[in-house]
């Protein structure tokens, strides 16, 4: 959500910036408190990321800064006459915060009893969570991928089922060089690539995932993220849960 504000030329200050902020999080997160650091827009100046403490943990929420000359001049809106403010905040991000959601899936969940929850600001009250399905899987990959790059490779693998996927984590990397033959011909490790092993977690908010549904998924992430010789790899203890 933005909130643009124009006004007379005083109105583009760091201090009605602050102030801006502050009224907009003493509306949303009264009970938090807020702290900010520089973070230049091409639209504004003096722009700031404003990040919310969470039991002690910055969570971002917004971004601001006061309206650039620049795009004023290019609105055909006089500097000299006119300034103001531009803001943007996660309104998911502030919801969670105020409510006290630990998963933003839940946001747009389908279960009865989560649904219930979203029609006001009320504390959140936690709905029985099923268990979750966790397995590791052994890939070859190009070397030095970051987990973002990973994750977004395996979000994409899952389609229609990515909202189960919990949390993904890199649990090792090996380079080829670090393992025994044996283990480098099963992976069908190619000259030059790494092994990456991956904690994958599932877990539906407001079912249980199957063990023929987790294996699928499981199958289809493994099957996208190799980049091994044709038809090796690890296959998984699909009997584990």
């Amino acid at each position: 959500m933005d909130i643009w504000v124009l006004g007379d030329p005083e109105l583009a200050t760091h201090e009605h910036l602050l102030r801006l902020v502050n009224d907009v999080l003493h509306a949303c997160v009264p009970d938090k408190t807020w702290i900010y650091s520089d973070s230049p827009h091409h639209y504004t100046e003096g722009g700031i990321e404003v990040n919310v403490l969470n039991d002690g943990f910055p969570v971002e929420v917004l971004e601001c800064g006061r309206i650039a000359k620049s795009l004023l001049e290019r609105l055909e809106i006089d500097p000299l006459l006119h300034g103001g403010l531009a803001l943007g905040m996660g309104l998911d991000r502030l919801t969670m915060l105020r409510k006290g959601i630990p998963d933003i899936r839940l946001l747009r969940d389908q279960n009865e009893r989560v649904r219930a929850q979203m029609h006001d600001l009320n504390p959140w009250n936690a709905v029985s969570r099923l268990p979750s399905i966790a397995r590791d899987i052994s890939l070859a990959v190009t070397p030095g991928q970051s987990e973002e790059i990973l994750t977004e490779k395996m979000l994409q693998a899952a389609g229609d089922c990515s909202d189960w996927i919990e949390e993904m984590n890199i649990k090792g990397r090996w380079q080829i060089s670090d393992l025994p033959p044996q283990a480098i011909d099963r992976l069908g490790m190619l000259p030059g690539q790494e092994n990456v092993l991956l904690r994958v977690v599932l877990r539906d908010c407001s079912r249980s995932i199957t063990a023929a549904e987790a294996n699928s998924l499981y199958s289809k992430i493994q099957a996208a993220l190799h980049e091994g010789a044709p038809g090796a790899g690890y296959k998984m203890d699909l009997s584990s849960v």
